[in-house]
Order: C-alpha cells, then structure tokens, then sequence
C-alpha cells in the first residue's frame, strides 16, 4: 500500500522476485549497500524495474543464465 503499487499491471510473483533480486543493494554486500534491507527501498527498486517491463524479473533471469553460460563456455 505504501508504494501505491497497481496489481493489474504486473503480477505478484513478479514483484516478490523483484524484491529478492533486489535485497542485492542491500547489507548482502557493502560495497553495494544502497537500501540497507529497507523494505520500502528495495520494493521501490522493484517497483521502478517493473514499472519499465512488468516482465523485468523473467527477463533478467534469462539473461543471467545466458550470461553464465557464455562465461562457463570461455572459461575452458
């Protein structure tokens, strides 16, 4: 409610990834720590990525396999 989000132009799956995705801006690692595990923060990231494509976080996950296939691939 805080974040005024619009269920019915994403879903919550989406968004519930997001926020896991995003927890990486957070105390995870503190060199990146820009929320530090705020929920608010880290679900107006989400929010922000989901405002951009509602299906950000499918597409993300795609890249990152594709990604670490091609690494794995130049790694040998």
């Amino acid at each position: 409610e805080q974040l005024g989000i619009k269920w019915d132009e994403f879903d919550v799956d989406q968004f519930r990834r997001g926020m896991d995705v995003e927890l990486e801006h957070g105390t995870r690692d503190l060199a990146t720590n820009v929320t530090n595990d705020d929920p608010i923060m880290t679900g107006k990231i989400a929010l922000a990525h989901l405002n951009e494509f509602p299906d950000y976080y499918d597409r993300l996950g795609e890249m990152e396999e594709e990604a670490e296939e091609y690494w794995e691939k130049s790694e040998h």
